[in-house]
């Protein structure tokens, strides 16, 4: 009889552990995560982000589930799937292609995005999305450039699949009336041939050098160091191979990604919390680079550099 009152006691004490622990699990939150592909910039995005959130996930339950497709259509649209379909409350993404990827297919699940150039060019904001922009003044990139060369032909490193760097080569067209240039673009699908860079006062890297074209930047880096045209790039990432790097902070990214989560997850509708631009751009100049090119850079665009590499 003693026997048989202590195996229905621990069955009984099984039971409400296991109907314990089953409460806990169904309390858990999920959190999904899009970081496009090993790109340094939501790298260091999302480690600002795990930085302020890390303690806070752990002591809310919350499970974080990150995915990181590769940098194109189809992986952008299969990784938004898979949050959706493993029950995401929130879904973080970060750039243009997997923020759009995500509001196509995860319906009304909150979106906050970061390192996002132009959202309001998409009409991106509203409808249960929200995040930081990274967008900058290309004006203010022109005229640094201006610093270091002469402004009479400017090549445009782009891909015509990803609209956020289409968008920027766009920026940079518009201003070639007011700054006495032209413009040649250069889409990237296949290797890049010299003959097009031969010629130019500078190359812009719109931010397709983190993306589809990442894997042809040591090829285009080279050929405008054979040439002696000064690099330019709006993404942070590439700064040891490139002459200039303009980029928005990614750690102001990531921190003020974190706080919009926090209001969010506590009950707050995106709606009610509006985009944000960037307040911290950095500058980082590669002087290595560019006394390799026989390049001068002047005491106004080192005075105003975040970074120099030497």
């Amino acid at each position: 009889m003693r026997k048989r009152t202590i195996s229905t006691c621990r069955l009984l004490l099984l039971v409400a552990v296991f109907l314990f622990w089953s409460q806990v699990a169904s309390q858990a939150k999920t959190i999904g995560i899009m970081m496009t592909g090993d790109i340094p910039y939501y790298h260091a995005i999302h480690q600002a982000l795990l930085d302020e959130m890390s303690s806070y996930f752990s002591q809310q339950n919350i499970e974080v589930i990150l995915q990181t497709p590769l940098p194109n259509p189809m992986s952008w649209t299969n990784s938004a799937r898979k949050l959706k379909a493993l029950g995401s409350e929130v879904i973080i993404t970060y750039g243009l292609p997997a923020t759009l990827a995500t509001m196509k297919e995860v319906g009304s699940t909150p979106i906050i995005f970061a390192g996002v150039y132009s959202p309001e060019t998409m009409n991106i904001g509203g409808n249960n999305t929200t995040g930081i922009s990274s967008t900058l003044s290309l004006q203010t990139v022109l005229n640094k450039v201006g610093n270091i060369a002469r402004l009479s032909s400017i090549g445009i490193v782009y891909n015509k699949t990803e609209k956020d760097s289409i968008i920027q080569a766009r920026e940079v067209k518009n201003f070639e009336k007011e700054l006495g240039f032209k413009t040649v673009l250069l889409n990237i699908s296949s290797e890049l041939e010299g003959s097009k860079i031969t010629g130019l006062d500078a190359l812009i890297l719109t931010s397709c050098s983190a993306g589809m074209c990442e894997p042809y930047l040591p090829q285009i880096v080279e050929l405008a160091r054979k040439n002696k045209v000064p690099t330019v790039a709006l993404i942070s990432g590439a700064e040891s191979m490139v002459v200039l790097t303009f980029s928005a902070a990614a750690k102001e990214q990531g921190v003020k990604t974190a706080g919009m989560l926090r209001k969010i997850l506590a009950g707050e509708n995106p709606d009610n919390l509006p985009v944000q631009n960037p307040a911290q751009v950095e500058l980082i100049v590669n002087m290595k680079e560019a006394q390799a090119m026989g390049i001068t850079v002047p005491a106004e665009v080192l005075d105003s550099a975040t970074r120099v590499i030497e």
